[in-house]
């Protein structure tokens, strides 16, 4: 009992020393107040991982892309100087401002702008997936902290039997067998114990990867996240709700921004031109000038643009047959974890009743063996039975508590907690 509370309060010591660590190096504000619950973690994710600064950096971009495509509206200014070998030096000067394009520029402006709303649909795509995962990760160390307690009343109660058994030893009541068989069980429960802490701190480096700054993360789930509609209303929220449905959908607005660019690049554009000539190199003199001019490029006699069409139009498709995909994947998930949660409730509200019966099967069990009439293993046996029962019971409903949180991200149920919209 001593040497597994000093390794306990060794793997405290340990983890203070990595939050101090974690407060040097500027991940964690040394005096900040400590954010707990499950609602500082995933708001931690949100503000703090490098993925997500990726994202928005992407979008950055696109947004730049789509000022670049702008700017092909304003005029454009060329010059040329030319040397000759009567050290006359011309020089033109010529400006260029697009009157009509057939729909080229705006096509191409239309274009940039879906991108950005594509790539936005798709920095909420990642922040629902890095939602999900910090929640998946925040319940996993709730199961394991419950597990914990299990193994704590198991040590105990087998530290207790063992003291008795001692007892009875040495009142000569009892076998060395007995003896040695339950102090066994009793290191038994101490490694199941330790491995069990060395599980909880790799849950817990997990969560803080997610949330790169350390959470209390001890609070029990909030009650609302928790309380869904039927299968069938999950299913249609989720349809309208998925960030990978949104996703999808923008890619299909982009796809057919696309199929419309394709169509115009060939066009023709109309510009309104001036030259300006100094020096000019036939004359000498200065001129200037004006007029209209219709450029064109028919790229292998519009054969390429004939099959950059088609590539956009199959692209179009196959962007469609996507959505319709992920639709179908999202109904059959909500299905599976709906059922999943279903039957980890049911088998739960079992296996709480099998505690409470072996419980009872316990107590029962130490006053025969102390009447005489069953042997100690019976009596251990029966111990271990019980908390292999409270383990799976555990389980139980840490696997309902996982489904349900995953129901919920997968709907848009956790953007609620996190305090702010997760869309923006």
């Amino acid at each position: 009992m001593t040497s597994i509370k000093g390794n306990l309060y060794k793997k405290l010591a340990i983890k203070g020393s990595v939050v101090l660590l974690l407060n040097i190096w500027g991940v964690v504000p040394l005096f900040a107040q400590e954010e707990i619950g499950l609602a500082a973690a995933l708001r931690a994710t949100l503000s703090q991982h490098p993925a997500l600064g990726g994202k928005r950096a992407e979008i950055d971009e696109k947004k730049f892309m789509g000022d670049s495509a702008r700017a092909q509206r304003y005029p454009s200014l060329s010059g040329q100087i030319s040397a000759q070998h009567t050290n006359n030096y011309p020089v033109g000067i010529r400006a260029r401002q697009p009157l009509w394009a057939f729909g080229r520029i705006d096509n191409g402006i239309a274009y940039a702008d879906t991108d950005v709303q594509v790539q936005t649909a798709d920095l909420l795509r990642v922040k629902r997936d890095f939602l999900e995962k910090t929640a998946v990760a925040y319940v996993r160390i709730l199961g394991i902290r419950e597990r914990l307690n299990v193994a704590d009343d198991n040590e105990t109660s087998l530290d207790v039997l063992y003291q008795q058994i001692k007892r009875r030893e040495e009142g000569l009541i009892a076998s060395r067998a007995d003896v040695r068989l339950a102090r066994a069980r009793y290191l038994q429960a101490q490694s199941r114990k330790e491995r069990m802490l060395s599980e909880l701190g790799i849950a817990e480096n997990e969560l803080i990867s997610l949330t790169q700054s350390y959470v209390n993360s001890t609070q029990d789930i909030p009650k609302q996240v928790t309380l869904l509609s039927s299968a069938e209303e999950m299913a249609i929220l989720a349809q309208s709700t998925s960030a990978e449905v949104r996703f999808k959908e923008e890619k299909i607005h982009l796809a057919q921004a696309g199929v419309e660019r394709e169509k115009s690049l060939p066009m023709p554009t109309v510009y309104l031109q001036m030259d300006y000539f100094y020096n000019h190199q036939e004359t000498g003199n200065s001129d200037i000038r004006v007029g209209v001019t219709v450029e064109a490029n028919l790229e292998g006699m519009g054969f390429a643009a004939y099959g950059r069409n088609n590539a956009a139009g199959a692209q179009l498709q196959a962007v469609r047959a996507e959505l319709n995909t992920t639709r179908n994947e999202i109904k059959r998930e909500v299905n599976s974890l709906y059922t999943n949660r279903q039957a980890q409730e049911e088998i739960a509200l079992s296996q709480t009743d099998s505690v409470t019966e072996l419980s009872e099967i316990l107590l029962s069990y130490q006053r025969q063996y102390n009447a005489g009439q069953k042997p100690w293993l019976e009596v251990l046996n029966m111990q271990r039975e019980l908390t292999e029962q409270r383990y799976q019971l555990v389980q139980s409903k840490n696997d309902w508590l996982l489904y349900t949180l995953k129901l919920s991200a997968l709907t848009g149920g956790l953007d609620a907690l996190v305090g702010k919209k997760v869309a923006e």
